[in-house]
């Protein structure tokens, strides 16, 4: 794993490669990778306009701006550079799996599913795209189609953490109760706790437990989820009461619906 440290050693070293050429495109969008893994995504974004100027018919460059807007947050434009992209670059199906990213974001989960359905025709054994398809088909409460990407994408990648944690919270908190199997989401989460000790995914085990009526370790497991999460989540904390009260998310959730 990457260190922090030497995301730091590398803007030195890219920032000197500048400093010796101004015209140096690659140094440029170099540093603007390594600005975004740092978190730094304005900075990242400036040197992707310095790498595409340099070179407007730099695909890449204008995919990794895309990927930097879209974490700061700015996802019109983010939609913008990545459709560049594709326009220069069909066949790129990271940038259809980023796009669709974007889309789900936004709401529009039709237009999410048909990008995916690209980036998988591309890459048809990649686990992160068939997780993705997942999360797309769970926005569109298309659960049993969810649950079969879910599935392959863990059997393509047997520690995707989150692809099991999905799965779980799907089992056990699907809209349709037909697709309800408390047991199998216990099963699920535990495996997601074991490859990550992440409040979400302690928050997901805790409902699969007061799914299946074990209140006790529901509390429990939500205890944790709430003191591990950073900042603190309130939402977790709120569920530590409910499932002392005997409600489980589901039952919550037709009480309080979304506006």
């Amino acid at each position: 794993m990457v260190q922090k440290g030497e995301f730091k050693q590398a803007l030195v070293t890219f920032t000197a490669a500048i400093t010796l050429d101004q015209r140096h495109w690659e140094a440029y969008r170099l540093r603007g990778i390594t600005y975004t893994r740092l978190g730094c995504y304005d900075s990242a974004i400036a040197d992707f306009d310095s790498a595409v100027r340099g070179d407007p018919m730099c695909a890449g460059c204008i995919y990794e701006r895309g990927s930097a807007k879209m974490f700061a947050g700015h996802l019109e434009g983010a939609l913008a550079d990545l459709s560049e992209c594709l326009t220069l670059k069909p066949d790129f199906a990271p940038a259809y799996s980023i796009r669709a990213g974007i889309y789900t974001r936004m709401g529009c989960c039709k237009p999410a599913l048909k990008d995916m359905d690209v980036a998988l025709e591309l890459e048809p054994y990649n686990a992160g795209y068939l997780h993705n398809r997942g999360v797309i088909l769970t926005a569109m409460d298309r659960y049993d189609e969810a649950i079969e990407n879910y599935e392959k994408a863990i059997k393509l990648d047997p520690k995707g953490g989150g692809t099991y944690n999905n799965l779980a919270w799907l089992l056990a908190t699907a809209k349709n109760s037909k697709f309800w199997d408390c047991r199998k989401a216990i099963i699920y989460a535990h495996k997601a706790v074991e490859l990550g000790k992440i409040g979400a995914w302690l928050d997901t085990l805790a409902e699969a437990y007061a799914a299946c009526g074990d209140f006790e370790k529901a509390v429990e497991a939500e205890t944790q989820a709430y003191e591990l999460s950073r900042p603190p989540n309130e939402k977790f904390r709120e569920r530590v009461a409910m499932y002392r009260c005997g409600k489980i998310y589901s039952a919550w959730r037709s009480e309080n619906p979304v506006n």
